[in-house]
């Protein structure tokens, strides 16, 4: 039955095929902002909070009612009987929960609510909440096979583009962004793992438009989807991603494993014929010459560069799982905690973001300083920073979502496809979607950029059960008013949520943007030698956004490098405070950072060694306590050291430097802490030893 939409429902819809489509699509590009993803934030956010504005009117102006009786567990019960539909919307309201009171209990609340690294969001709570308003709209407010239709060609569009970005970079060209010359491409996604994923999911959803019954009989129209489906196989052929590789396959033959059980045999022979096309356009593509100077530019050349780094990248996760395994059984956390806050950890998790900190506590030893934010596996990055109650929230919105999948699958296969099969051709390309991206997810990591569309298609999934089953959404009705009930309350109440809403968006994302474009503009001076103005831009930046660390770093960097530059001792001097006191403004917020605390050791070093010796302790204290945060750190160690040593502390530097040489034969060699137990020996005065 078709129903009138209002303007409101017109919008919301409209908001959310903007987030699909563009999020995927934006960056920084060149000398705009400086933070690569953060334009996907910004739509992201935007699309979330003007969705809850709009909802809420919605609501107050249409008079929605639930069927839902709160106060009766009989009307709960009968209602979550009715499909997995509903317990699938009823696990994710947990999921969402989970992530509330994890964060409440997070040793750092204020980084997993807004993030720990602003160049790659995804997994705090302002993000978790705004993809959950996008999954709750679509499949909730979606109620006719042209609504699924136009979130299909969202993402299958941008997958061509960014397919089509992603095979320039390839062959050397690339006018907007930073991806030409480089091994693997990146397109518009800053990585090419979250580009792979979001791949994985616009080949199959791409494939499912090829079927469309609406244009079956334009046979041109298959070429054309073959053209669209090679395009982005070549970009997810040179992003040489084993995961989405992999993952892609599985998808690809879940979609004909399931389209024999529900599709006819016309539809199975275009969707072969497209696909086989697409494949043969594809090689083509990957075999053309590519002056790019790379060794894996080309077709058996690819396939070896892809098979050694695939053996290194699995020996690299390999031990991320150990590590994490550890982490299931210690939770350690980097602050001490009461026995009723470790009690809880195994129940919500380290926090959001928080797997970050506790990784270097349990981990083997490292070569490098770099430190994994992502436990490679989402099962177990949900369960370490989300909790057990995180992960069963969120493994029984899977299993719901893929029963609906199935039952509407089954259902239509028992009673023939009927004279329009588009939605049976979405739910099997849904499914061979999210199954494979499910493979893909068992060794890789997720963004911003592909989780826009995951939860998407997770909600599509829903939004199709709930057509098939009654043909209109089957949890709310559009009633009028109750008699008697004042329609200034709902009104008062949809005001406030917008106010909110915007009051949000401009202190948080539209502050973000402003220092984002300022920043950018400090780093064009910096290039262009104009430090003063550089730093005067960077401290205008942090006092917009004082939670993105790196304009306090990036600032306090040019400090030090300018009291390196200069003779004059005490302007160099002056130049070290100024440094360490813009570094240390970020240490209110996240006294945790590595990349802080690492950074202050420096200057504090700079400074003891042009004779301050007042903050010698701080020094001391500082390099002691990273080397205790990352001890499967050898070069941390040395370090640390090294700083100690500085400070007239010989005995703790020696034993600091002899932790760093314990772990060089599973690292590399350590230099540097050979240099610096040498100096501690021959400084206590056992001058053969050194």
């Amino acid at each position: 039955m078709h129903r009138q939409r209002s303007l409101i429902d017109l919008a919301i819809e409209g908001v959310w095929l903007i987030a699909v489509a563009l999020v995927p699509l934006a960056f920084n590009g060149r000398d705009v902002v400086v933070l690569f993803l953060q334009p996907k934030d910004f739509i992201l956010h935007a699309a979330a909070l003007s969705i809850l504005a709009l909802w809420g009117f919605d609501w107050a102006l249409g008079g929605y009612q639930s069927q839902l009786d709160p106060g009766s567990w009989t009307s709960i019960r009968r209602w979550l009987d009715r499909s997995p539909r509903n317990w699938a919307l009823t696990a994710s309201a947990g999921f969402g929960v989970a992530v509330v009171f994890s964060t409440i209990l997070s040793p750092l609340p204020a980084v997993s609510l807004w993030g720990r690294d602003f160049s790659q969001l995804g997994y705090e709570l302002y993000s978790v909440l705004s993809f959950l308003v996008i999954f709750f709209a679509i499949a909730l407010r979606v109620h006719s096979a042209q609504q699924v239709r136009r979130i299909f060609w969202a993402i299958a569009g941008a997958g061509v583009l960014t397919g089509v970005y992603g095979i320039s970079q390839h062959f050397g060209w690339d006018p907007i962004g930073y991806g030409a010359g480089q091994a693997r491409v990146i397109s518009s996604f800053a990585n090419p793992i979250y580009f792979g994923s979001y791949l994985l999911m616009s080949v199959a959803i791409t494939l499912g438009l090829a079927l469309d019954g609406a244009r079956r009989n334009d046979k041109w129209l298959v070429i054309l989807f073959a053209a669209l489906i090679g395009i982005q196989l070549a970009a997810l052929w040179f992003t040489g991603s084993r995961g989405p590789w992999i993952g892609t396959f599985i998808a690809l033959v879940t979609f004909f494993v399931l389209g024999v059980l529900a599709l006819d045999r016309s539809q199975l022979m275009r969707g072969g014929t497209a696909l086989v096309t697409g494949l043969l356009i594809a090689a083509v593509l990957v075999n053309l010459p590519a002056d790019t100077g790379r060794a894996d530019s080309s077709g058996l050349e690819s396939i070896v560069s892809g098979l050694t780094r695939s053996a290194a990248g699995l020996s690299g996760r390999t031990d991320i799982w150990q590590a994490s395994a550890h982490l299931l059984d210690s939770w350690e956390t980097q602050v001490s905690e009461t026995a009723v806050s470790s009690a809880l950890r195994p129940i919500f998790g380290l926090g959001p973001e928080m797997y970050y900190y506790s990784y270097p506590l349990v981990a083997n030893a490292q070569k490098g300083i770099s430190v994994p934010a992502n436990a490679h596996n989402s099962p177990l990055q949900i369960v370490l920073e989300l909790g057990a109650v995180g992960l069963i929230a969120f493994a029984a919105l899977a299993i719901s979502v893929f029963a609906a999948g199935v039952a509407y699958i089954r259902n239509r296969s028992r009673n023939g496809t009927g004279p329009d099969t588009w939605l049976t051709v979405v739910m099997v390309t849904v499914i061979a979607a999210l199954l494979g991206r499910a493979a893909e997810q068992m060794v890789g990591l997720a963004r911003v950029g592909d989780l826009v569309p995951f939860w998407a298609l997770l909600a599509v999934v829903l939004a199709v059960y709930g057509i098939g089953h009654s043909g209109r959404s089957v949890d709310r009705d559009r009633v009028r008013p109750r008699p008697g009930r004042s329609p200034y309350l709902p009104i008062g109440a949809a005001v406030i949520v917008t106010a909110l809403a915007l009051a949000l968006f401009v202190s948080r994302d539209l502050q973000m943007l402003r220092s984002g474009l300022t920043a950018a503009d400090a780093l064009e001076k910096a290039v262009a030698g104009d430090t003063a103005t550089a730093i005067n831009l960077l401290n205008r930046a942090s006092d917009r956004s004082p939670d993105i660390q790196q304009y306090h770093v990036w600032a306090g960097e040019l400090l030090i490098k300018e009291a390196q530059g200069t003779a004059d001792a005490g302007v160099a001097v002056s130049l070290l405070r100024d440094a360490r006191e813009t570094i240390a403004e970020y240490e209110s917020r996240d006294a945790l950072s590595f990349l802080i605390q690492i950074r202050l050791g420096l200057a504090e070093l700079e400074l003891v060694n042009r004779g301050d010796i007042s903050i010698q302790n701080d020094l001391i204290g500082r390099s002691v306590n990273t080397a205790d945060a990352m001890p499967a750190y050898p070069d941390i160690q040395a370090a640390a050291a090294e700083r100690v040593l500085v400070a007239g502390q010989l005995e703790l530097g020696l034993q600091l430097a002899e932790r760093a040489i314990a772990m060089e034969s599973d690292t590399s060699p350590q230099t540097l802490a050979w240099f610096m137990r040498g100096k501690a020996l021959g400084d206590l005065g056992d001058v053969q030893g050194a």
